[in-house]
């Protein structure tokens, strides 16, 4: 089978790459720059460079369009919010590709996280308390009635626009930097105390096929992970299995939740690949992808872990509190992500798409909370923040 990846500059994507290439797939991947580390993974048959999606829209489709018939392709797999722009033209793209996602409509609703919310409440899934603020002052209202809050776009991925007044990152962002409007909203929900825990899954037509529950050892600016650790959770395997029946959803997808004494809470959905699928063995990962949804759902077994290597680095510079703990993970036995002893271009390519930051910078500025830009950087012109795609 001919498949092929886009969005390859993020790990999910490598990984994926890697598991379908070992086992006899002929891969491609595309990218809007040249130095993406999937790209250049030795089981990458050919790569292309496309335009951003968040730029040129219709553009972006033409150009996979082209290289789907230019390379005879059978299996589409979007690994990040480029999703967003190929559902949008899902009917037509089905004509000549299998797309890996569900409608665009399902899709929007599962990313906006106000909507998302919504929908957990009336799914009688727990959730937290939300209001929605389309202004200043309805963001400060909003604030007013939760002693503790926590808030973020609508539209937001990566930890990188968080306002809170409790824990690690109160004060990270100040409440008159936030202005929201009614293209833009935030959501304002009461702080949730607990132990993040994250899911990956697979999904066909409303049928999960594929879970893995996961938590973050070791984490980067109080946000994203950079070590994993499978669990097994089976509250998030009902929480998720409950939504995707509900939506019909088909694809992959992720859900953050906090786990205290009052249980499980589900936080947002991510409708696209996140960093379980680290965890997650070849054979069940192309099995959940590509056979008929017969059998009971594949859960990743406790105690797989992965890390990201480059991101304890910068870490242990950055934080040199943080020195002990991930020098222990740099020196342990846990694999990296990127670095493979027969597939070692993509470690060497990950250093150059750091590259991407300088022409970040340049356009756009330092993100909105210290310490993310790099973050902020590499979902560059790949994001989708509910603006129209025509």
């Amino acid at each position: 089978m001919n498949v092929l990846f886009t969005s390859s500059r993020l790990p999910v994507a490598l990984d994926e790459i890697r598991k379908f290439g070992r086992n006899g797939h002929r891969i491609f991947a595309a990218d809007t720059f040249g130095s993406a580390p999937g790209s250049h993974s030795r089981h990458v048959t050919a790569r292309a460079k496309v335009i951003a999606p968040a730029t040129s829209p219709t553009r972006f489709v033409r150009d996979i369009k082209q290289l789907i018939r230019a390379w005879h392709i059978d299996l589409l797999v979007p690994c990040f919010e480029e999703v967003f722009y190929l559902a949008r033209h899902l009917s037509e793209l089905s004509e000549i590709v299998q797309l890996f996602t569900t409608g665009f409509r399902v899709l929007a609703r599962l990313h906006d996280k106000a909507r998302f919310n919504a929908l957990a409440h009336a799914l009688g899934i727990a959730a937290p308390r939300s209001l929605l603020a389309r202004s200043a002052r309805e963001l400060v209202a909003a604030l007013r009635v939760f002693p503790r809050y926590f808030a973020k776009p609508v539209f937001s991925r990566g930890g990188l626009d968080m306002l809170t007044n409790f824990g690690p990152l109160a004060g990270a962002i100040e409440v008159a930097a936030v202005r929201p409007t009614s293209a833009q909203p935030w959501l304002v929900q009461e702080y949730i105390d607990g132990v993040d825990v994250c899911s990956f899954g697979v999904a066909q037509r409303g049928r999960v096929t594929l879970h893995c529950s996961y938590i973050h050892p070791r984490q980067i600016e109080h946000a994203g992970g950079i070590v994993f650790e499978s669990i097994v959770d089976p509250d998030a395997l009902r929480c998720a299995e409950r939504i995707v029946a509900a939506t019909g959803y088909h694809g992959q997808f992720g859900f953050d939740f906090r786990r205290n004494g009052h249980g499980l809470i589900v936080l947002e959905c991510n409708t696209r690949p996140t960093a379980g699928v680290h965890l997650t063995s070849d054979a069940a990962l192309l099995h959940a992808v590509l056979e008929k949804p017969d059998g009971p759902v594949h859960v990743v077994p406790a105690g797989v872990r992965r890390l990201y290597s480059s991101a304890l680095l910068r870490d242990l510079v950055l934080h040199p509190s943080n020195f002990r703990d991930d020098l222990a993970y740099l020196r342990s036995d846990v694999r990296d992500v990127y670095f493979e002893r027969d597939d070692r271009m993509p470690a060497l390519f990950q250093w150059l798409a750091y590259g991407r930051v300088l022409p970040f910078l340049r356009r756009r500025g330092f993100a909105a909370r210290a310490g993310t830009t790099l973050m902020a950087a590499y979902f560059d012109g790949i994001a989708w923040d509910g603006q129209r795609i025509p």
